[in-house]
């Protein structure tokens, strides 16, 4: 009679390697400063409408200086371990080539969507100086770096090390979430754009790649509203 190859267990082995791991609390810590920091740049950020800089610049201090700073002070890491570095340029300019040429198209027939037209530019200053709308995009560039920081870089690499690639859907989730005030079309597109970054910034080591990438989409399809004209 043949000798059966009993069934191997590998549920169990799987909840004994849990157990070896040890507890996540570095990671239960940052996310939940992480949803409280999104909390008060929701309520407490104010209208860009009505105070452009100030809600930028609350942006910046609240989802890039907090988390540095905790970074740096408290768990006494580099921000390059964060992705404040350059990485894998090569694969992440690759990323931003292909994107690019993918959302040129996108954009130009977006900006034609009249829930799109009545919300951007958010500065409407930039529609009627130069000036402005030079400011505007420069303004942009700061608010864009401490988001694909705060997405990309602290709360992906804070928890790729024990999930690994399943951190690219972990922070999709709330980057999508902070869309919820903003057109339906921009939030349903916010859940590709979440993955894609997050795949460019996983492979590429830095989230530099999805900050100009993200800075270039913004500005662009501020540009084209503006050319347009109002609806």
């Amino acid at each position: 009679m043949d000798s059966q190859r009993p069934e191997h267990n590998y549920a169990e082995d799987f909840s004994s390697e849990r157990r070896r791991m040890p507890p996540p609390v570095r990671e239960s810590a940052g996310l939940i400063l992480a949803v409280a920091l999104l909390a008060v740049v929701y309520y407490y950020a104010g209208n860009p409408r009505q105070h452009f800089l100030r809600w930028a610049g609350v942006n910046f201090v609240v989802l890039f200086g907090v988390p540095a700073l905790l970074i740096k002070l408290v768990w006494r890491e580099s921000l390059s371990s964060y992705g404040l570095r350059w990485g894998r340029a090569r694969t992440w300019g690759k990323y931003i080539l292909f994107f690019g040429l993918v959302l040129l198209p996108v954009l130009f027939a977006a900006s034609y969507l009249p829930s799109l037209r009545s919300y951007y530019p958010i500065y409407e200053q930039a529609r009627l100086e130069l000036g402005a709308r030079l400011l505007s995009v420069a303004v942009w560039g700061v608010y864009f770096f401490a988001w694909e920081f705060f997405f990309r870089g602290f709360l992906l690499n804070l928890l790729a090390l024990r999930y690994g690639a399943f951190a690219i859907v972990i922070q999709t989730v709330p980057f999508v979430m902070m869309h919820f005030a903003k057109p339906e079309v921009e939030t349903f597109a916010a859940v590709i754009a979440g993955l894609a970054l997050g795949v460019m910034c996983y492979h590429g080591k830095s989230f530099l790649g999805a900050w100009l990438l993200h800075w270039g989409a913004a500005t662009f399809l501020d540009q084209l509203v503006i050319w347009h004209g109002p609806t």
